[in-house]
């Protein structure tokens, strides 16, 4: 029987004969693997064992539930956060405040505190100023004054120590001839020998508007100067408060008198205002602020003055608050009998309440009516005006019609 022929495998000379080059089978290049030479997967590791709950103690359970209910309370929820933001935020604002205020203490540059001198003998005894030496040393708390030029009126605003370029002008003070060296008047540092600012009348180099003959000083003096009525003092802002309720009817023009010629007297530098007490309210040169003592300020005031009269009660308190409210530095409280609105006590009492810092001086002056020249002590609206002028540091002055408008 023949021998059946693989076709399955071809010779070498068939294969070259086909044309394909002979590709080893695969089945032949790997090599046979046994199961026994797989490995057996690992086995996978067993997990700790959780930590177990350690259980509470009855107190300590109980705590536990009292401190969950405490924040589950609205009180917890709502108030304490709310409370908590509303300290927090003032602390803040607290510390902004304190540091703001250290901040101001430190960088402030120190500043020269005025005494105010609210009394009449600096313009009545000895030499202006009421002083036997004053400018010593240069002390610029004093007048000045020069000891080359003894022509010159003793009442002379100069503080220069020699004449200007025009000696006229220099000598004739703020008289009618100041038009003729107007410019050697200027507001700005002392032409004398201190270094205080004030009323400069000089050009920088020592000359101008004459200081009063007398021993020889520098500085810009006690400062510019008021005077009502024989009371004065040396502040820059001032506030006439007067009495113009009916009973002042017949004194009311020698008022008029009295405080235009206060008025005109003031500096340029000065800042003043008039306020008329009546019935239960008050009249106003200007109700907004004090007017710097110009010419044409003054003008004004003097047309306010002829527009009043006098008429109602007496009550001081609205005036005597507008006057506080404009930052006076001397206050002339005038009236001729008691404050029937509030009562004398009550005007005495506000008084102290207001100066009670020492800021503002309140100089005081009564009107006393003819029948009681004899005992005007006795009075009780002149033992007011006594107190409130104490206890405020100013002066007290009565005064009558004869000593008025001349």
């Amino acid at each position: 029987m023949a021998t059946p022929t693989n076709t399955s495998q071809a010779s070498p000379a068939n294969a070259s004969d086909a044309g394909t080059p002979a590709v080893p089978s695969a089945t032949a290049m790997t090599p046979p693997v046994s199961a026994a030479t797989i490995p057996a997967p690992a086995a996978p590791a067993e997990p700790p064992p959780l930590p177990q709950a350690v259980p509470l103690s009855p107190e300590e359970e109980l705590e536990a539930e009292e401190f969950g209910n405490f924040w589950q309370q609205p009180f917890a929820q709502y108030v304490l956060p709310f409370m908590s933001s509303l300290i927090f935020h003032i602390a803040l604002i607290v510390i902004a405040v304190l540091a703001l205020a250290v901040h101001q203490a430190v960088n402030e540059p120190e500043r020269r505190v005025q005494n105010i001198i609210p009394d009449s003998e600096i313009f009545t005894d000895g030499p202006p100023g009421g002083l036997l030496h004053p400018g010593l040393g240069g002390d610029d708390t004093r007048d000045a004054f020069q000891d080359m030029f003894p022509d010159v009126a003793p009442d002379s605003p100069g503080l220069a120590e020699r004449p200007g370029p025009s000696l006229l002008p220099s000598l004739a003070g703020f008289g009618e001839n100041q038009s003729e060296g107007a410019d050697l008047i200027a507001i700005g540092p002392g032409g004398g020998r201190g270094t205080a600012v004030g009323l400069g009348t000089g050009t920088g180099d020592g000359s101008g508007l004459l200081a009063p003959f007398g021993n020889p000083g520098g500085g810009a003096g006690i400062g510019p100067r008021s005077n009502f009525l024989g009371l004065g003092g040396n502040a820059r802002r001032i506030v006439y408060v007067c009495d113009a309720s009916g009973s002042m009817l017949n004194m009311f023009d020698l008022l008029r008198i009295e405080l235009r010629r206060s008025i005109d007297r003031l500096a340029p530098v000065q800042s003043f205002n008039v306020i008329f007490f009546q019935g239960t309210g008050f009249l106003a040169a200007d109700r907004t602020g004090l007017m710097l003592a110009t010419p044409a300020n003054k003008q004004r005031t003097y047309d306010f003055l002829e527009r009043t009269f006098p008429r109602g009660e007496t009550n001081p308190l609205p005036a005597l608050e507008l006057a506080f409210a404009q930052k006076p530095e001397l206050v002339y409280l005038l009236t001729d009998g008691d404050f029937s609105g509030p009562g004398n006590d009550a005007v005495v009492a506000w008084c102290k309440a207001r100066t009670a810092d020492g800021k503002v001086k309140i100089n005081t002056i009564a009107f006393i009516p003819r029948e009681s020249r004899e005992n005007p002590q006795d009075l009780e609206y002149v033992k007011a005006l006594r107190q409130i002028a104490e206890d405020s540091g100013g002066r007290f002055r009565h005064v009558t019609d004869d000593e008025m408008g001349y």
